[in-house]
């Protein structure tokens, strides 16, 4: 039996659709129940609107239950997109992690971006070369599926919560293995990379083997 009590994840999402009620909830509902015996063992809020993200995102960076924030919404490579053309710029984005590491209590250690295209190794650059207090972040630098990408999503937030007492570099890397060793395909094709700094300065992507492996096969059938 599963002792954990929590996932510590936290998942902030955005309308995709008017008129529709498309959500990732499921797929964290499943995870809780799983490692948790209980579907509603992580946090979930929505933001609909820029100044609700910039309230919500501190918020949940003083949560201590909060380790692992979820933000799923559409972006491009410039931001994050919610309703009535409203956006969170990477800039702000990064405003908003190093105000959170400024105030005492803080147990965010990484963020998953759950949209198209703004998970790039620029992005990657531009927040964790700052003192933001996270460990790591992830996304997709692809215009990518749904069903693909809640796939990795699962895989992902499986195997990062299970119940031990790993450090959380452990934790991350540990993901990473079994992502490259069950999924490279789908990292490859949907431009996923998970970011975490290098001793000595910059950022360097765990899942670059999935693009290397991709690129070897490509030179093999030219």
């Amino acid at each position: 039996m599963s002792t954990k009590i929590h996932t510590k994840i936290a998942v902030v999402e955005s309308t995709w659709w008017q008129g529709r009620n498309t959500s990732v909830r499921g797929l964290f509902d499943l995870v809780a129940d799983i490692h948790c015996e209980n579907p509603h063992s992580y946090h979930y809020e929505m933001a609909n609107s820029e100044a609700a993200l910039k309230e919500i995102i501190p918020r949940l960076g003083r949560y201590k239950k909060c380790k692992y924030l979820y933000l799923a919404m559409h972006g491009d490579e410039n931001g994050l997109h919610l309703l009535n053309d409203e956006r969170l710029s990477r800039a702000e984005l990064r405003n908003l992690l190093k105000k959170i590491n400024t105030e005492q209590g803080s147990s965010l250690k990484g963020i998953y971006l759950g949209s198209c295209l703004f998970g790039t190794d620029k992005l990657a650059e531009f927040i964790l070369t700052e003192d933001v207090g996270i460990n790591w972040i992830a996304g997709y630098s692809e215009e990518v599926s749904w069903i693909k990408s809640s796939a990795l999503d699962l895989l992902f937030f499986n195997e990062l919560v299970l119940d031990d007492d790993s450090s959380e570099t452990i934790r991350i890397n540990r993901a990473a293995r079994e992502l490259l060793e069950t999924a490279p395909g789908l990292i490859a094709n949907l431009g996923f990379g998970i970011f975490t700094r290098k001793r000595g300065g910059g950022v360097k992507n765990l899942l670059a083997a999935a693009y290397e492996e991709r690129h070897e096969k490509i030179d093999e059938l030219a």
